[in-house]
């Protein structure tokens, strides 16, 4: 296994996207640290990162929009394991608004956790990153890089983190740590719609027709994504932004 005993850490690691992360990697046999802000669900993913990898998996409640939390996760993977090998900054905020909608509340919120905790996250964990050569995974969005109505302030923030991911490339390839992001387009079997008050099925009709593939995204096509990035089979690239959306941005 490509991964196996090599320390992967996902935030927003209890459900959705990142759960289908952090299980992808246990069965690679990783040592998963899976950041979220629900004990229930942290405590679920990781009896199933445990069960599948054969190492016990870490789960950390905590909220990377504040810099007190953030250092306790740093403190404790370093006291654990002393290096990390696999960042995958996956969680995020996302609420929907415009010009005309947007309130300095929701830019808050789109920066704080989707930007600022994983720019601050990144830099406190630089020492063990580069201990071991490791690499770090941005998720992002393909409204960073196609207008998407209703999107403002989350566009900004998924933006930023793209400008953030060739800098952290740039600035560590001299000592072999890649940094990338993954632009998704629109992923199935989350709650992330919800949380916005949207539809998901109304989302879904409205949305398929602009996919030339014509289907939706599953989390666990990201989390192959993700691992295959993360993989040595990708070790020249880094500072990209990998875009998943089935030919959304086209």
């Amino acid at each position: 296994m490509a991964f196996r005993d090599k320390v992967v850490l996902v935030t927003g690691g209890n459900s959705g996207i990142g759960k289908a992360i952090a299980i992808h990697f246990s069965k690679e046999k990783a040592k998963v640290v899976i950041i979220g802000r629900t004990k229930a669900t942290i405590d679920a993913v990781k009896d199933i990162c445990t069960a599948n990898s054969g190492n016990e998996a870490m789960g950390i409640q905590a909220d990377i929009s504040k810099d007190a939390d953030v250092e306790m996760i740093v403190n404790k993977v370093t006291e654990t394991y002393g290096r990390l090998d696999v960042l995958v900054n996956n969680a995020g905020v996302f609420i929907t608004d415009n010009i005309f909608t947007a309130t300095m509340e929701n830019f808050d919120a789109h920066i704080n956790t989707n930007l600022r905790g994983n720019f601050n996250l990144t830099r406190l964990f630089v020492p063990l990153l580069i201990k071991a050569q490791g690499n770090v995974i941005n998720i992002s969005g393909a409204e960073a890089v196609k207008y998407v109505e209703g999107l403002l302030t989350e566009s900004l923030s998924k933006a930023a983190a793209q400008l953030l991911t060739k800098y952290v490339a740039y600035e560590l390839g001299p000592k072999k740590v890649r940094c990338n992001s993954v632009a998704l387009g629109y992923v199935t079997g989350t709650k992330i719609l919800e949380r916005a008050n949207m539809d998901p099925k109304e989302f879904g009709r409205e949305f398929l027709p602009l996919v030339p593939l014509g289907e939706v995204i599953e989390p666990e096509d990201v989390a192959n994504t993700v691992a295959f990035i993360a993989s040595d089979a990708a070790r020249h690239i880094t500072g990209q932004n990998i875009i998943v959306d089935g030919g959304f941005c086209c």
